[in-house]
Order: structure tokens, then C-alpha cells, then sequence
């Protein structure tokens, strides 16, 4: 075992995803703790504090899933500040990640997958990353689809209950799961409604026992909110009746208030998840590979949410890195990332008033989604990615490059 990890320290793979991987979560580090400001961060730290006061985790976090506690907590273990604490536990999974994607087979464009993930991360996501903690709930998405693709369908349905319990949105997994085991076992797979249940009764019931009256706090607070600014809602209600449009500062976030914005909400909302149907129609087929059927249910998640924050793009790179790099996807990162800089521009030397600021910033987040609708039609006729490397050729590898 220690020489075939010292074999593999020494190969190809290796020596083109640590460096780079390293460098992305020291500067993400340095970035959210020097420069950004992260009110998520601070919101993180006084959660884990209130939950380990007195009754002991009674108090809960009001926009995200209990169990995330878990994840805000594990910082108050080191001696330093929160905000830098923070980026220990996220570095070890965004390495975890990194490394887990190394086994994948390199590309027609001659690039492996952890490299495309590392360039998805630095262009897009390196001013948030390790002020997020998104990461946990993408990564525990990618080890499910991965799993699930290799057949290893106990592993899939766990990682997606853990995805779950930390951020939600890997639930929408669930279909294509059972869509990717039935196809391959030919037979329905219902005692995987048990992991559903499993992971409702984590996610939910047990803070309903601490604390009944916040156990559906996240839940309450996603629908009761306005269309964020960076929702496709918000922008195309910009566009479609200027006048009656703008913003408000609610929920911690910058959000649209117009008289058609919250029927475009509804509508959008309804198109995703008819899209969505369609996509676990086309898998139940044959059509679509179980990763494609994932990506494409992903997208229509984030693009069909009334919120479409920048650290939702996390969500989506993992599985994109398993396809070719897409011009698309990087201009959408670029633009994700080109916000930060123009926001502390713009406050520090003021050449913008307040409303021309908000109103520059729904139009980039316009641009940004279109562009991500554009490039994932682009993307949906594509073939499927090649699948992993076997364990002999993996050797084989190791081997020669030792």
C-alpha cells in the first residue's frame, strides 16, 4: 500500500491536482478571511454558539438544516478565529473531492477531471469557497452520482441522504436513482424509500424532537422569501417592466419586488420541474446516462429556483468536470466571480449611486444565467462521459509512471 501511494504521489494525475489544489483553497482562504466580509460566515458561528448553549442544540439555524450544526460546530474545536477555522474542515473535503475525481480517465481534451474541477473552483468560486459551505452538500451530490454510476448503489443512496441532511438539494437525486437501479437490476428498488425516510427523519425529525417549533425552519424560510437578485425570475422581470421594478433587502440578501415578478417565479418553477420530468423520462428510456440525467436535474434546480445565489454554481461544477471544459461554463463562473471585485469597487471609490449598483448587478446575474441556460442546451445532445478507469488499469498507471 505505501508504495502504490507513493507511486501515485510521483504520476501524472497527481502532480497536475495537488499543486493547483493546494493554491486554490490557500487563496479562497486568504480571500474570505482578509478581504470578503462574509455575513454567512458570521451567521455560521452564531448558530454553532447558540446551539451548545443550554438546552443544547435548541436553538436552530433558520435557513439551513439542522444537521449543517454538525458542519458550523466543528470550527469552535481550533484556537483561532471562526473564519479561518472555517476553512480547515472545508479544505479537507474540497481535497477529499479533488482527490476522489483523480481515478477518472483523462479526457478527449487531455485534461483529467480533478483538473477541471480545480479551474471550474479558482475562476468561479474562489471568492466564496471557503466562506460557503456549499462545498459539503456538492460534494457528497458528485460521490452519489459516482457511486451510483459504478453500480455501488448503497454507497449512492447514502451520500445522497448525507447531501441532504446538509443542504437539500441533492433529494433531487432520488428519481434518478431509482430510474439508474432499476435500469441496471431490472427491478424496482423500493426498499430504497427506507434511505428516503432514513434521511427525512435525520434532516427533519430528530431537531423536531429537540425543537419542534424550528424543525421546518429552512423550509418556511425558502418559501416565504421574495425572488433573489440572482434568480431568472428577478432578471427577466428587469427586463420586462423597468418602471415597476426593485429591490429590497430581506432575508439577507438583495431581492426583486415587481408585479410580475412573482408570477415569472411560479411559472419558472413549474417549467423546471416539467423539465425535470422529462429528463427522468428520457432516462428511464435509455436516453440519458445516470451522470447526464443528474446534471441536467441539477441545472434545472438551480436555474428554476426563486434563488440563485453565486455559491450555487458549486453544486453544478463537480459534474461538469466529467464532461470537456465548455466556454459556457467558464464565462458563467467568470461572471460569478467578476461580481465580488465591481461590488467592493464600486462601495469603496462610489462611482455608482446604490440603485445603479443593484441595477448592474441584476443585469450581470441575467447575463450569467443566460448564459448557463445556453450552454447546458448546448451540452444535453453531448454523449456521456467515459466511465472510470478499471482497478487494473488504474495499477497499470501507478506502475509506470513509479
Amino acid at each position: 500500500m505505501r508504495t502504490r501511494i507513493v507511486a501515485w504521489a510521483s504520476s501524472e494525475p497527481a502532480r497536475r491536482i495537488v499543486l493547483p489544489g493546494v493554491a486554490l483553497w490557500v487563496l479562497a482562504t486568504i480571500v474570505a478571511g482578509k478581504f470578503i466580509n462574509s455575513i454567512d460566515v458570521a451567521e455560521y458561528d452564531k448558530y454553532a454558539h447558540a446551539a451548545l448553549h443550554t438546552p443544547y442544540f435548541h436553538a436552530l439555524p433558520k435557513e439551513y438544516p439542522a444537521p449543517a450544526l454538525l458542519i458550523f460546530i466543528s470550527p469552535l474545536a481550533l484556537p483561532i478565529p471562526y473564519q479561518w477555522a472555517l476553512a480547515v474542515p472545508i479544505g479537507i473535503v474540497l481535497g477529499a473531492l479533488i482527490f476522489s475525481m483523480a481515478k477518472e480517465q483523462r479526457g478527449v481534451d487531455g485534461t483529467y477531471p480533478a483538473e477541471r474541477v480545480i479551474v471550474y473552483l479558482m475562476l468561479g468560486a474562489v471568492m466564496f469557497l471557503t466562506g460557503r459551505y456549499d462545498i459539503f452538500g456538492a460534494a457528497a451530490a458528485f460521490w452519489a452520482v459516482r457511486a451510483g454510476r459504478d453500480g455501488r448503489w448503497g454507497a449512492a443512496w447514502f451520500w445522497s441522504g448525507v447531501g441532504f441532511a446538509v443542504k437539500l438539494f441533492p433529494a433531487a437525486l432520488w428519481p434518478v436513482l431509482l430510474l439508474g437501479e432499476w435500469r441496471r437490476t431490472g427491478r424496482i428498488p423500493w426498499i430504497r424509500a427506507l434511505w428516503i425516510a432514513g434521511a427525512g427523519a435525520v434532516t427533519f425529525g430528530v431537531p423536531y424532537v429537540l425543537n419542534h417549533g424550528a424543525a421546518l425552519n429552512a423550509v418556511h424560510y425558502f418559501t416565504g422569501r421574495p425572488p433573489e437578485l440572482g434568480s431568472l425570475a428577478a432578471g427577466l422581470s428587469f427586463v420586462l417592466d423597468p418602471p415597476a421594478w426593485h429591490w429590497v433587502h430581506s432575508f439577507g440578501s438583495l431581492n426583486a419586488v415587481s408585479p410580475v415578478v412573482g408570477p415569472l417565479a411560479d411559472l419558472i418553477e413549474v417549467a423546471a420541474g416539467l423539465g425535470c420530468v422529462a429528463v427522468w423520462w428520457r432516462q428511464s428510456r435509455g436516453r440519458l446516462s445516470l451522470e447526464a440525467s443528474a446534471l441536467a436535474t441539477f441545472t434545472l434546480v438551480v436555474l428554476g429556483s426563486k434563488v440563485l445565489s453565486v455559491q450555487y454554481l458549486v453544486w453544478l461544477m463537480p459534474l461538469w468536470a466529467l464532461y470537456r471544459v465548455r466556454a459556457s461554463w467558464l464565462a458563467a463562473c467568470a461572471l460569478n466571480s467578476a461580481i465580488f471585485p465591481f461590488t467592493v469597487s464600486a462601495s469603496t471609490f462610489g462611482y455608482l449611486t446604490v440603485e445603479g449598483y443593484v441595477r448592474w448587478l441584476v443585469g450581470a446575474y441575467l447575463i450569467r444565467d443566460v448564459i448557463l441556460v445556453a450552454g447546458s442546451v448546448r451540452w444535453f445532445r453531448e454523449p456521456a462521459p467515459a466511465p472510470p478507469a478499471s482497478s487494473a488499469d488504474i495499477t497499470a498507471r501507478l506502475v509506470d509512471s513509479s
